[in-house]
């Protein structure tokens, strides 16, 4: 019996996906062979047998780049630029939204109409083309992954998507002129909300109801602020949070009342035309994209107060956390910035595309398939783990090729884990 191991690794050099070329980097003189996005670099202890192709699970930030209609992909274990995905993108991609899974991810053109759905297991290109409506904003996906809800700035609507075969299964009216444009999907509760500039409002729908539909409406006169755009909800669902870029507020809703319970103002450290807002994975800080200032603000969320600023470059306008916690991204003018969420401060830029707007951090599984050489079965296989064991890990026959093993991972950390499959090849009996 042989041992045939091969090791997952995602690096830069040159693979080709309908039609273009990647840049790719090998790091050393082992044959390598690829598939979509994926390297492996393989150990051969028999001769004549076949590399193993892999794909190295990881978090990922997909950014969207308004005026050079593309999607920026950035590497946050590495701070690299792995790759621009301009194939069926746009015109004028405004937003990002992963699905809970991490294998794909939504983009809303707002000039086009349509909605790009990207395959990160190789960063190919899909467009939901019928039954969007006008002027696609945002877009948001329940916490099943079964959904997508989109924003239709342009006929005051939001498109349902089945992501089981990406079509429109439901539109939602929110109101004549209300302009919709802000999206977030509460994590337990089966709620979406909807931000909307044209009349200040923000629309609750149960988003468990046949046909999905509005079941309530937060108005200005219930204590929100002035010019609707982006927002955020805690972990538990027990918090909104609306930022208001003309009063230059924050407002904190509670869930369960679908009340303003407060606001957040200038004097307690919102910026300049607050746009967006996350929440860490604790819950404990809200990150505030402020866009006419020159840095983002850090809200205790047990108090509702700053408790820092952190600077960044002029016209920050969304921002998103990656799922460990440890790093918060920010779109601001014309780069991504890195932010760590230990120290509150800068620690990458990334030069992206013209204008980035909105931008998602998901974790990305990994695939790694490792054949039998030539004439040899599959007896066997698994994986040797350098690091932390991550999660989702599932090794088994694989069901193409045959006489192969397949380890499939995601790793929703940024953690140093190698991963290196193996298959146990016997001569056929």
């Amino acid at each position: 019996m042989s041992k045939v191991v091969g090791t997952l690794r995602r690096e830069p050099g040159t693979a080709r996906r309908r039609g273009r070329e990647v840049s790719w980097r090998t790091r050393a003189r082992t044959r390598l062979t690829t598939a979509g996005v994926i390297l492996a670099s393989v150990v051969l202890p028999v001769t004549n047998a076949t590399p193993a192709t892999a794909a190295d699970g990881g978090t990922y930030a997909y950014v969207a780049n308004f005026d050079s209609n593309s999607v920026s992909v950035i590497d946050t274990k590495t701070n690299q630029i792995t790759d621009t995905i301009t194939d069926d993108i746009g015109p004028s991609p405004n937003d990002v939204a992963m699905t809970p899974d991490g294998k794909r991810a939504y983009v809303p053109n707002l000039n086009d109409n349509t909605v790009s759905v990207i395959d990160t297991s190789d960063n190919s290109v899909d467009n939901i083309t019928d039954d969007i409506g006008i002027n696609p904003t945002e877009a948001a996906v329940t916490p099943n992954g079964d959904f997508v809800y989109v924003t239709n700035q342009g006929d005051s609507s939001v498109s349902v998507i089945d992501t089981s075969d990406n079509t429109v299964s439901d539109t939602i009216t929110v109101g004549i002129g209300a302009a919709p444009i802000g999206v977030v999907v509460n994590p337990l509760l089966p709620r979406a909300y909807v931000a909307s500039v044209g009349d200040d409002d923000v629309n609750v729908i149960d988003t468990a109801a046949n046909p999905p539909a509005v079941i309530g409406t937060i108005t200005q006169a219930e204590g929100l602020g002035v010019g609707r755009s982006g927002l955020a909800v805690n972990p538990t669902g027990t918090r909104l949070y609306a930022a208001n870029f003309t009063s230059d507020t924050v407002s904190v809703i509670d869930t369960a009342t679908n009340l303003v319970i407060d606001t957040i103002t200038a004097g307690e450290g919102i910026g300049l035309d607050p746009t967006e807002a996350a929440v860490t994975p604790d819950g404990t800080r809200l990150y505030v994209a402020n866009s006419s200032s020159t840095f983002m603000s850090v809200i205790d969320t047990a108090t509702n107060l700053g408790t820092d600023t952190v600077t960044t470059g002029t016209g920050n306008s969304n921002v998103a956390v990656n799922p460990a916690g440890t790093f918060v991204y920010v779109s601001d003018g014309s780069t991504v910035s890195a932010i760590s969420t230990v120290t509150n401060t800068v620690a990458e830029t990334f030069t992206v595309g013209t204008t980035p707007h909105g931008l998602a951090v998901g974790a990305v599984p990994g695939t790694g398939t490792v054949p039998c050489p030539g004439g040899q079965v599959v007896t066997g296989g698994g994986a040797e783990i350098t690091g932390p064991e991550p999660s989702n890990f599932v090794s088994k026959p694989a069901d193409e090729p045959d006489n192969a093993w397949e380890v499939s991972l995601t790793n929703p950390t940024n953690q140093d884990i190698t991963i290196r499959p193996y298959a146990l090849c016997s001569d056929p009996t």
